[in-house]
């Protein structure tokens, strides 16, 4: 239902912009390489941080890179916020960026559905983008807002001990808001499903599979986006 109604959004809009000019659909392939380290300090404290490298047309050219942290504090057994920050470069050209700074808030609930771990994931974010002009970057930064809200549900499929496979299902919806958007409120809508191969209680590998739906801030393009993730999840207690 949520799926069918982010859908319905983007089309509405889209075909409202479509007054001035024909929709257009763009489809991109991807590949999105991570390390997620939870550096646990007691109890209550924790800091995730992540690095990620992500490509286009496969492997074939530089997309992003991006540097990420947060230090999360534990309120109860299911509950956890976390404020953080983040730092994107986005390729123009093989060597040519651009940048953003996006600081971030976060809160992240844990439930179980009998052996079905279920999460809910709000996030806040201001994003400062440097501005492009003519493929160049310039000193100049808009801002927006950008709200997350994420489900995911991981099921143990097999577990031994320290090891195990999960399968992992989530999505994940993404809303702009601020002076700067126009036509683009809905940004975009991320399904995805994978596998956890569990190595021990520090180490886990994933492999996933990722659908973006994302509307351009000109509000006429909307992009297909398959994406293949790999990511590394390790785990320090202090």
């Amino acid at each position: 239902m949520k799926t069918k109604l982010f859908f319905g959004l983007v089309l509405f809009v889209l075909a409202v912009r479509s007054q001035e000019a024909a929709p257009r659909y763009r489809s991109i392939n991807s590949v999105w390489l991570g390390y997620l380290n939870t550096t646990t300090i007691d109890e209550k404290w924790n800091v995730n941080t992540d690095i990620q490298y992500r490509t286009k047309e496969w492997l074939e050219k530089p997309s992003q890179f991006l540097v990420r942290s947060g230090l999360g504090y534990k309120l109860n057994d299911k509950v956890r916020i976390t404020l953080g920050a983040a730092h994107f470069r986005f390729y123009l050209t093989s060597i040519t960026t651009n940048g953003e700074w996006r600081p971030w808030q976060e809160l992240l609930i844990n439930d179980a559905v009998g052996k079905t771990k279920i999460a809910h994931r709000f996030r806040a974010e201001q994003r400062f983008n440097q501005k492009v002009v003519a493929n160049k970057p310039t000193n100049d930064h808009s801002f927006n807002w950008r709200f997350r809200y994420r489900l995911e549900a991981t099921r143990h499929l097999i577990k031994y001990g320290s090891k195990g496979i999960s399968l992992i299902i989530g999505n994940e919806i993404l809303i702009n808001a601020g002076n700067s958007i126009r036509y683009n409120y809905f940004d975009q809508d991320r399904l995805y499903a994978g596998f956890n191969f569990d190595q021990n209680k520090h180490l886990t590998y994933q492999i996933e599979f990722m659908h973006i739906w994302q509307q351009q801030s000109n509000g006429i393009t909307l992009d297909k986006v398959s994406i293949v993730r790999f990511n590394i999840f390790h785990r320090i207690s202090l």
